[in-house]
C-alpha cells in the first residue's frame, strides 16, 4: 500500500488534470481493504439532549464508551474511531464483527446504565463486509458496505438490535446456528436484503 493518504492522492491527481476514475483500478489496489465494518449508534441523543441537556447525555455517553470500548477491543479491530454518539470499527472477518456486536449488546443490557430514570441506555449496531477504500484519516472507510452498515446502525435498527448486511452474513462462517430474520430495505427504489439477529 502506498504511504500517501487517499485524499492527498486524489487531490494530486485532480491538480494534475487527471480524472481519478482513470486510476480507479490502481486506487483500489493501493487503498482497498476487505474488512467487516461495525457501526454503533446510541438511542435517544436528540430527545434526551432536549429534555435533560447535553451535559447529561455526554456523561451517559462517556459511561457507555468506557463500558463498550474494552469489549470490542477484545476482538482486535483493525481500526476504530469515535464520532459523537457513534462508534465505528473494522475487523478482519464478519464473525469477529458479529461476535463483538453481540458481546457489546449483552454487556450493555446487563450493565444497568440508564439514559434517564425510566429508560436504559441502548445502542443500535449495523454490520457490513466487503472491499472498502481506507482513507487513513479520521473518516475511515468508504464504500457500499460502509454505507449500508451505517444506514442499518444509524437509521433502521432499534435499541438493542444488530442488523447485518446480506454480504456480511454470507461471509460469516461461525454464526449459522444463530437465528436471524430476513428483512428488506428500500434505497433509491432498490430492494436490499439484510438480516436481524433474533436473539443475543
Amino acid at each position: 500500500m502506498t504511504e500517501k493518504i487517499l485524499f492527498d492522492y486524489l487531490r494530486e491527481l485532480v491538480t494534475q488534470g487527471i480524472d481519478p476514475k482513470d486510476r480507479e483500478a490502481e486506487i483500489w489496489t493501493d487503498y482497498g481493504q476487505e474488512v467487516a465494518v461495525f457501526v454503533l449508534d446510541s438511542v435517544g441523543f436528540s430527545r434526551t439532549t432536549e429534555s435533560d441537556g447535553i451535559v447529561h447525555f455526554l456523561s451517559k455517553m462517556m459511561q457507555m464508551r468506557e463500558l463498550v470500548i474494552p469489549i470490542y477491543e477484545e476482538f482486535k479491530p483493525i481500526h476504530h474511531r469515535l464520532a459523537g454518539d457513534n462508534i465505528f470499527a473494522a475487523f478482519d472477518s464478519a464473525d469477529a464483527a458479529i461476535n463483538a456486536a453481540i458481546e457489546v449488546q449483552q454487556k450493555l443490557a446487563a450493565s444497568g446504565l440508564m439514559l434517564v430514570d425510566d429508560e436504559p441506555f441502548q445502542a443500535c449496531i449495523g454490520i457490513g463486509y466487503g472491499q472498502l477504500l481506507f482513507s487513513q484519516t479520521l473518516e475511515g472507510y468508504f464504500g457500499d458496505e460502509m454505507n449500508l452498515a451505517s444506514k442499518l446502525g444509524e437509521d433502521i435498527a432499534t435499541g438493542g438490535e444488530i442488523l447485518i448486511t446480506k454480504r456480511a452474513w454470507n461471509h460469516a462462517r461461525d454464526q449459522k446456528e444463530r437465528r436471524v430474520s430476513k428483512r428488506q430495505l428500500q434505497i433509491a427504489g432498490v430492494s436490499i436484503d439484510y438480516y436481524a439477529l433474533d436473539s443475543l
